[in-house]
């Protein structure tokens, strides 16, 4: 794999970490972490790539973070599916503004990784996390 790419190689890495997050491919272990993600964000060295999508109740978003899914290392492209950035009380919000949580969504594309020049992963625990319960007071 020529420098070019060397993305490709870096996603190869990326998913093979998030398997053993998951613990994908144990034989005796099977616990339940809790994670199963690690979120990135793609750049072309210029701006971040963004994509758009809908939630389950259908509205529509657009984000930046994404779960790799899956990769063909031989044409050096990967799915990816598409994560929701939402804020304490789970609406939706740019990445830069109060971001609490990222939430999963069933939207998934292709991406040609030859495009990129960079990834930064985020930290697992932002999927789905938990939104904090709020008694109302009275």
């Amino acid at each position: 794999m020529n420098e070019k790419h060397c993305i490709c190689e870096d996603m190869r890495q990326l998913l093979e970490e998030q398997n053993k997050l998951s613990f994908e491919g144990f034989r005796f272990i099977c616990e339940e972490l809790g994670f199963d993600t690690i979120p990135i964000i793609l750049s072309n060295g210029k701006c971040q790539f963004e994509a758009w999508g809908w939630t389950k109740r259908g509205d529509f978003f657009t984000t930046s973070v994404f779960r790799l899914e899956s990769l063909d290392e031989r044409n050096c492209c990967a799915s990816l599916s598409l994560l929701e950035p939402v804020d304490i009380d789970g609406f939706p919000v740019d990445l830069c503004d109060d971001l609490f949580a990222l939430r999963r969504t069933n939207n998934c594309i292709i991406v040609d990784l030859t495009c990129f020049c960079t990834l930064q992963p985020l930290s697992p625990k932002l999927v789905d996390r938990l939104l904090p319960i709020i008694d109302p007071k009275g």
